[in-house]
């Protein structure tokens, strides 16, 4: 069944499906698949100039690679010498994520950036389509065909960073700052204290803010500068703090949610929990944000500054994604954060007690005596939870791409506390200073939590008076608190009357400024 054929491909694989059978047409990719190989070679419409940036790009990414390999050994031997020792690890928490093959790969991004794809869009969704049915019936293209397999995903990922960029990124500035994507990835670890981008932020931190004042429920107002250590740990915010790191320590996981004032607002929630002295919460937090703050390198680092970040797709009813076929991208990432999120305690247990290999053959590769050796620790009871977890998410189909990076990032933090603002963006000021919350989705509260988790509302304003347009202005923050309560599974039930109900207790906390919840934006929306 070899054939030679000058026909389009959507004529050519549309005779083959209504001529063929299922096992004939697998026979027939098989015997034919220097067809595919050759379409595929040409997706970038044979943009010669395009390809062989790429591949040059690619070589110096290679060599940059090496570089740093070699560097890094050169760095362990000089940490061995204690007269240098600590001017070398001074300059590798200050480089924090900077090495030489990032920088290739950031100005490859301009590629990306700065002009449209040459791809035929419609040819490789086409051939996405022979490769999922061909999958679905058996034929693995990874091991029949691995070089046109490779140049497929190759040349889509080159798309898809494209569309990604036309997508969020929209002005001169913003490309020129772009950094690329990585859409088979969910996780991006927190800056570290030492980085050159927490430093910034502190030092303008330090300039800009006044003072913190912390309110209790009954409107008493204290001083986090001129309060006596007394007056400070009487407030509600560190009484209700203190029963949260208690909390925590007895393995309950805490989701501090907020409203999102200004650009800096989540920045300053962990920030204030911070210097009330609960680096046992907010250090090495985790918080939930959307694609955009991975699109050039100010907002990546500013983004990482609030906590270890996990991907997400924002509510389709405020923040639509316009670019044809990426949203159905990002949402394939944004499952596997979901997955993460809400995994039950069984399988946490399982992450923490397998590698990388053996998590993926027993759990997404369906190998049985795999499952069998890993989940041998685990009681009926939580093997039963586990497997109704897996059915629900269709985990091994929604966890096939997780990576091994992810994996060892997601497993050192693990039991740490959530930082999470509904909204998605910037709420609104009314005139008279008032903070008005956008738009709420409540499906955030059964994405993402579980029962037993505890949350705990935090109402901290003051983010729109430091941040007016790019100009910092001097301004005071105020924090107050809600007590903690632990999510039940009555809650997830009514997800969208709970998710509501958390963020109207958070408008109705006194402050410095008035938050408010505002029923007709809820129903216009």
């Amino acid at each position: 069944m070899k054939t030679i054929t000058s026909k389009p491909l959507s004529k050519w694989w549309n005779d083959v499906r209504e001529r063929y059978q299922p096992d004939e047409i697998l026979r027939f990719l098989q015997n034919n698949r220097h067809i595919l190989e050759k379409r595929v070679a040409r997706l970038d419409n044979n943009s010669y100039v395009y390809r062989w940036a790429h591949r040059l790009f690619s070589l110096f990414s290679g060599v940059a690679g090496i570089i740093d390999r070699i560097f890094s050994i050169v760095l362990r031997f000089l940490l061995l010498i204690p007269a240098v020792r600590v001017a070398i690890q001074k300059y590798r928490d200050w480089k924090n994520h900077l090495n030489f093959k990032e920088f290739v790969e950031f100005i490859r991004a301009k590629i990306y950036s700065l002009r449209h794809p040459p791809h035929n869009e419609g040819e490789m969704k086409l051939i996405e389509e022979i490769i999922e049915y061909a999958s679905k019936h058996g034929f693995d293209f990874k091991t029949m065909i691995p070089r046109a397999q490779k140049k497929y995903l190759k040349k889509k990922n080159q798309l898809m960073q494209h569309k990604y960029f036309q997508e969020f990124s929209k002005t001169v500035l913003e490309k020129l700052l772009a950094i690329q994507f990585s859409f088979h990835r969910n996780i991006f670890p927190v800056l570290p204290d030492s980085a050159f981008w927490h430093k910034f932020f502190e030092f303008l931190e330090r300039r800009k803010v006044i003072d913190i004042i912390l309110v209790n429920k009954n409107k008493k107002r204290t001083s986090l500068k001129s309060g006596t250590p007394d007056e400070i740990a009487s407030t509600d915010v560190m009484g209700i703090l203190k029963r949260l790191a208690a909390i925590k320590n007895s393995g309950r996981r805490i989701f501090f949610i907020g409203h999102h004032e200004g650009y800096l607002g989540p920045y300053f929630m962990r920030s204030v929990i911070r210097k009330l002295g609960f680096d046992t919460l907010t250090k090495n937090c985790n918080t939930v944000v959307g694609p955009r703050m991975f699109s050039n390198l100010v907002l990546r680092n500013g983004a990482a500054n609030v906590g270890n970040l996990f991907l997400t797709v924002p509510s389709q009813k405020t923040t639509s994604i316009q670019t044809r076929g990426l949203a159905d991208e990002l949402r394939k990432t944004a499952r596997r954060t979901q997955c993460l999120i809400k995994m039950p305690d069984p399988g946490l247990k399982m992450i923490l007690e397998n590698d990388y290999a053996d998590f993926m053959n027993a759990f997404v590769r369906g190998d049985a005596k795999s499952f069998e050796i890993c989940t041998s620790s685990l009681d009926p009871g939580e093997l039963r939870e586990l497997r109704a977890f897996f059915i629900k998410y269709a985990f091994p189909e929604t966890m096939k791409e997780f990576s091994m990076e992810d994996y060892t990032l997601f497993k050192s933090v693990l039991g740490e506390s959530f930082l999470i603002f509904p909204e998605g963006s910037r709420s609104y000021v009314d005139p008279d200073g008032a903070v008005v919350m956008k738009y709420i989705n409540p499906r955030y509260f059964e994405a993402y939590m579980r029962p037993g988790d505890y949350i705990a509302p935090v109402n901290l304003v003051g983010g729109s008076d430091l941040t007016r347009g790019w100009r910092l202005r001097r301004a005071r923050l105020g924090i107050s608190m809600d007590d903690p309560f632990e999510v039940t599974a009555r809650m997830l039930k009514n997800f969208e009357k709970a998710g509501l109900a958390v963020m109207q207790k958070i408008a109705a906390l006194p402050n410095i400024k008035i938050v408010r919840f505002k029923e007709e934006i809820q129903n216009r929306a």
